[in-house]
């Protein structure tokens, strides 16, 4: 008799504590949401104005890509005379090429590929006519979004 009296007292502990955490529960939530409606925010106008310049600086047509460099040289008549030979080639790239100077080399860089697999696509072909071309990391444009027509 004596375990079931001590059975029914630790029931009736059980939901007296689980009601209490549920009314607690439920004025918190009451209370927080009536302290909410009360808190107003004072925006410094000179924050905002920081924080559009600093936004304001962000390049959104460079990101990180690849390109393929067909030629360097510390002789600009070299690079420039690999960048002519691989616009004759490959008409396509004519806006796509990059003559660049990085001290003490002149390098001809070509393409705006995002994913590195396109890149080595398209190396194989150049290959053929410039054998130590490679792929470099770099900061490309975006690319040209083609429209499908119906």
């Amino acid at each position: 008799m004596m375990l079931a009296l001590v059975e029914v007292v630790k029931n009736i502990k059980n939901v007296m504590a689980k009601n209490l955490k549920i009314i607690l529960t439920t004025l918190l939530l009451l209370g927080g949401f009536n302290s909410f409606s009360q808190v107003s925010i004072d925006i410094d106008e000179r924050i905002n104005e920081q924080v559009r310049m600093k936004n304001g600086k962000i390049d959104t047509t460079n990101f990180s890509g690849y390109r393929i460099q067909i030629g360097f040289s510390s002789n600009r008549d070299d690079v420039q005379a690999a960048e002519a030979k691989f616009k004759a080639r490959f008409p396509e790239f004519f806006d796509r090429t990059y003559f660049l100077y990085q001290q003490p080399y002149w390098k001809v860089r070509i393409g705006d590929y995002y994913r590195e697999i396109d890149a080595q696509e398209m190396l194989k072909q150049i290959r053929i006519y410039f054998p130590d071309a490679f792929i470099v990391g770099d900061k490309i444009r975006r690319p040209l979004i083609k429209l499908l027509k119906n």
